[in-house]
């Protein structure tokens, strides 16, 4: 019995091996090199264990802090090929958190005039858009020259986000919540409930 599960381990080493060299091969064409500017300026802070299975390019000129554990990316998600996740802080000042142990589907983007905070154990579904401005003001003469009103949205912990959904500015959601597909999500929403619509609102408690 001893020596079957000595054979076992043994011949599990080289799958182990093969698994660790392949996420870091992996993360150095999707994460690092597209990166590395960022990477150097100290603009971008990462943790151990990052899996970046879709091309993640940081764009802007503020900083991105990614905890953990985190995943970004899913080979079986679909369009994992043709996408690609953005993360855009986009003025000096801007931030962006993304913390332990969240994982997102493909073709995500986060893009923050001020901040974007994504609490611990977070699922995100594809096609998911966190937007914390306007883009655009809202009168006529403000629409080329002004990015309209701007406020931090904020994911607790261990929130289920559904694919094609859309966070917008002052967005706060509670911790164990679910955002139902296709939702388009602004104002404060509480913990253990499911949101859905446009406009989001609660559907249900948990």
């Amino acid at each position: 019995m001893k020596f079957t599960l000595f054979l076992v381990k043994i011949l599990f080493i080289p799958h182990k091996i093969f698994k660790k060299f392949y996420f870091k091969f992996i993360n150095i064409f999707h994460f690092y090199i597209p990166n590395l500017l960022c990477i150097v300026e100290g603009r971008v802070l990462y943790f151990k264990n990052l899996k970046c299975f879709q091309k993640v390019y940081v764009t802007g000129l503020g900083k991105v802090k990614l905890g953990k554990n985190v995943t970004l990316g899913f080979r079986l998600g679909g369009f994992y090929k043709y996408g690609y996740i953005e993360i855009q802080p986009r003025y000096k000042n801007s931030f962006i958190e993304i913390g332990d142990n969240v994982s997102t589907n493909n073709n995500i983007m986060f893009c923050a005039a001020s901040k974007i905070l994504i609490g611990k154990n977070t699922l995100i579904g594809q096609y998911v858009i966190f937007l914390d401005h306007d883009a655009h003001g809202l009168a006529p003469n403000e629409r080329r020259n002004s990015i309209g009103n701007v406020g931090e949205i904020e994911i607790g912990e261990n929130v289920w986000i559904g694919n094609n959904v859309q966070i917008l500015t002052g967005t706060k959601i509670g911790n164990n919540s679910i955002v139902a597909a296709g939702a388009v999500v602004k104002g404060i929403f509480p913990e253990n409930v499911i949101l859905g619509g446009v406009p989001a609102k609660i559907i249900k408690n948990l």
